[in-house]
């Protein structure tokens, strides 16, 4: 079985096998044509190209759909084992140290985000970087800095960019007081020691971070989030609070018994289990000032959490950029599921191990009451009645919850009445065992739910639909870079990607990193006008076309929509292709869709490459983009800089020119006119592309607002177009800079020894 869900399927999938295609290549994932018209495939840090652990969607059949299902489990057991050994670094028992690991890696994140990976591969190594720093500080070895330069490069190399503040939070309300335990002596040395592994850790991922640092101009969030779009994601009443100890207390995760805000996987998906987030607050501790730190990050982040029913939310909107440009304020309670498996386990360590026989009578009292008063509430909420499926939702989650807590609490008053006359610790492991089964129980529950596996060849089924197929056989017949298409707004969401997966040429996309002036241009293709907004108040990650009689959907060269029979794009738009009814199904599990969709195809697309004799110059982007909505792409181009030579300026017919070769980072076209112009390819223009006209550098011209141009003398001319990634090289060379540092600090060849 395989896991297949939403943004897995939906970009992940496709992306992974687009850079796995590259690699093969012997090339770099730098630029990628199956989305988008050409985009920096590399930019996006959600796909870890240079990720170690990624290796797991290249291995075996199927591997780039199978691998997402070994990489949960691997993360799921790296963040376990992490939070374990911290909390033993912390000098915890066995058994307090169990329950906390079971707390953080089997959270219900860990699930929720197999739709997002990379931000359960962060989770699999955020415990390692504080396991290394307690490390240091324990016993000042080298090697205790290299595990935390390491865990941090990794954590950073995986792509979970956007969880980098609430890491950072982490991090400080961690560390900061923990240094207090050191000597005053040694604070600045050991402080600038953990710094130096943090630079080294930074180098390691550069060959990530400088690729998407240097796009982040070129992409839509280059604009700035409006403060109603970075809210999106934000608990809008206080109510969403029970989710923390009863995630489906507004619903489960299928969307059809889900009634609370869209989505549950952003509003609901942080769950420790209900016994590790009730026994928390018990593990403050005076003797340990980071116990009180955490406790409050765990307000910070639900504070956040609550968008503008928090007070926090506007303050780090006005003050924070890096937070300003999120959209998604309940990731802050990353935040908490780092900071209750560590408190729950102090907790639990306190509670029975420390206590004395007064103690214990009160406990049994208390821990009994409880686990009474939870087996009542169970027996109760789960009666049979007749009412309204979200308020019998919201029963169901607390019968849940009082179960969990029967059982929890009961072993606890059985662990004191058992330990009230004489205490080993054999007697405190076994009940922890006990209390951590419970809580295993109560978190796999939960996550049954929300993992929906799926047969072992369903991603490759669901994409196999007919018209795909047909279309997939008439671009191979007219070559590469001659043609492209793009899916329906009304299709399978997935298909937005189909090109990157098969291999294609498309015009349409998903993804949030995209090219700003390319994702502009499609809403100008829809719209009828340029982003009307200074900054973003849309979600622009789909990439699709909704008006297909504007011109400038010729200019994109798309001669195929795959679109339901019964939504022809325009009017001039013949139907080329649907499955007839006596011809089985191409899709082995989404028949439907295969019998719905069609393809339909543009009478009038203009070539990929072509020359037009008369220009415009406009050297402004938002003149460029205004001036787009008029233009005629067929007699004139638009230009962000004069051209040299100076085109022809009068009316002439536009003069294809031919596509000689395509590669992944080259283009070469032949282009024979009797007059100056511009030879404009519809292939979007980005930073690192240079152009030859016959041999000789000649200048790279933005033609038409996202596309590329050079202009060109009357005559036959040979013109080549290469992509060079200069971040990416920087990266690369920053990160061999960071394992030479890395082996440095490990003093290879030398004795190990305290660096203090």
């Amino acid at each position: 079985m395989i896991y297949h869900p939403d943004d897995a399927a939906d970009g992940y999938y496709p992306s992974h096998v687009a850079i796995r295609r590259a690699f093969a290549e012997g090339k770099l994932p730098t630029w990628e044509r199956g989305a988008w018209s050409g985009w920096p495939l590399i930019a996006d840090p959600y796909y870890g190209a240079f990720y170690p652990l990624n290796v797991l969607f290249d291995v075996g059949a199927n591997a780039p759909v199978r691998g997402l299902g070994f990489s949960i489990a691997l993360h799921t057991l790296l963040a376990s084992l992490g939070m374990f050994v911290l909390l033993r670094r912390r000098k915890l028992a066995h058994g307090p140290a169990l329950f906390g690991a079971i707390a953080f890696g089997l959270s219900s994140f860990m699930a929720e985000r197999v739709r997002h990976i990379i931000f359960a591969q962060l989770m699999g190594w955020l415990p390692w970087i504080f396991v290394g720093i307690e490390g240091f500080l324990a016993t000042r070895r080298r090697r205790e800095l290299v595990l935390t330069a390491v865990s941090i490069g990794m954590a950073l190399l995986c792509g979970a960019l956007p969880l980098l503040l609430f890491v950072l939070m982490i991090l400080a309300a961690y560390t900061i007081p923990r240094l207090g335990s050191v000597p005053p002596g040694e604070r600045l040395r050991i402080f600038l020691l953990l710094t130096l592994a943090g630079i080294i850790g930074v180098l390691l991922a550069m060959p990530q971070i400088a690729p998407t640092l240097a796009h982040l101009p070129y992409a839509p969030r280059a604009l700035g989030a409006d403060y109603s779009f970075a809210s999106s994601y934000a608990w809008p009443d206080w109510r969403y609070l029970g989710t923390l100890i009863a995630p489906d207390v507004l619903g489960g995760e299928e969307r059809a018994v889900w009634y609370g805000k869209f989505n549950h996987w952003e509003m609901a998906g942080f769950y420790s289990g209900a016994l590790a987030v009730m026994l928390a607050p018990l593990g403050i501790q005076k003797r340990r000032p980071e116990t009180w730190a955490l406790a409050a990050l765990c307000l910070v982040g639900i504070l956040l959490s609550l968008g503008d029913t928090g007070a926090l939310h506007p303050f780090f909107f006005r003050h924070l950029p890096l937070y300003a440009a999120l959209r998604c304020p309940t990731r802050a309670l990353i935040m908490n599921l780092f900071a209750v498996p560590i408190l729950s386990a102090e907790a639990i360590a306190k509670i029975t191990f420390e206590p004395s026989r007064r103690s214990r009578v009160v406990g049994i009292a208390i821990a009994g009451g409880l686990s009474i008063a939870g087996l009542v509430a169970f027996w109760i909420l789960r009666r049979p009645i007749r009412i309204e499926p979200g308020i019998l939702a919201t029963r169901f989650a607390f019968a849940q919850l009082g179960l969990v807590a029967a059982a929890g609490f009961g072993v606890l008053a059985l662990f004191f009445a058992r330990t009230l006359a004489s205490f080993r610790p054999s007697h405190a492991f076994v009940f922890l065992l006990l209390l951590s089964g419970v809580s295993i129980y109560d978190l796999t529950v939960e996550s049954r739910g929300i993992l929906q596996p799926k047969p072992a060849d369903f991603a490759s089924g669901t994409e196999q639909f007919a018209a795909v197929d047909w279309v997939r056989a008439e671009l191979a017949k007219s070559g590469a870079g001659n043609d492209r298409f793009i899916t329906g707004a009304s299709g399978p969401f997935r298909l937005n990607n189909i090109g990157m997966t098969l291999g294609m040429e498309s015009a349409g996309g998903y993804d949030s990193v995209s090219v700003w002036r390319y994702t502009n241009l499609l809403w100008i293709i829809n719209r009828g006008q340029p982003y009307p907004f200074k900054e973003l108040k849309d979600d622009l990650a789909a990439g699709v076309i909704r008006r297909f009689n504007s011109p400038l959907v010729d200019l994109l060269n798309l001669r195929y929509a795959i679109m339901p029979a019964n939504e022809p794009p325009a009017p001039d738009w013949p139907l080329r292709y649907r499955l007839p009814d006596k011809e089985p199904v191409h899709a082995k599990y989404e028949a439907s869709w295969d019998r719905r969709l069609a393809v339909f195809e543009n009478p009038h697309p203009m070539p990929r490459a072509f020359v037009v004799f008369e220009a415009r110059v406009l050297p402004a982007e938002p003149l460029q983009a205004k001036a787009m909505v008029t233009l005629d792409p067929r007699k004139q181009v638009i230009l962000d800089r004069p051209a040299d030579p100076k085109p022809l300026g009068a009316p002439h017919a536009l003069s294809p020119a031919k596509i000689v070769s395509v590669e992944r980072d080259r283009v070469v076209i032949d282009a024979d006119i009797d007059a100056p112009g511009v030879l404009v390819l519809s292939e979007t223009t980005y930073p690192g592309w240079s152009a030859s006209v016959d041999g000789k550098l000649a200048p790279l011209l933005i033609a038409d607002y996202a596309f590329r141009g050079v202009a060109l003398t009357a005559g036959r001319h040979r013109v080549e177009m290469r992509f060079h990634s200069r971040p990416t090289e920087i990266g690369l060379v920053a990160g061999l800079l960071g394992l030479v540092f890395l082996l440095m600090l490990s003093g290879v060849g030398r004795r190990p020894r305290p660096v203090l």
